[in-house]
């Protein structure tokens, strides 16, 4: 299995594979996971911004 840990100052993730999903499958689930919670807890207008940021730190 694919497991993946991200320890920052703020936070603990733990992605835990439930069966041979790859590293890279378990990466993406779980940034569409925290945006989908993003965007339900603070609506979708939150939810673009916060995309739009990234893309502005990552996307170049």
């Amino acid at each position: 299995m694919a497991d993946v840990v991200i320890d920052t100052d703020f936070a603990h993730i733990t992605v835990v594979a439930k069966d041979n999903e790859t590293r890279e499958f378990l990466l993406e689930h779980a940034l569409h996971m925290l945006i989908a919670e993003y965007r339900h807890q603070y609506g979708p207008d939150a939810a673009k911004a916060v995309l739009a940021k990234l893309q502005g730190y990552h996307g170049r």
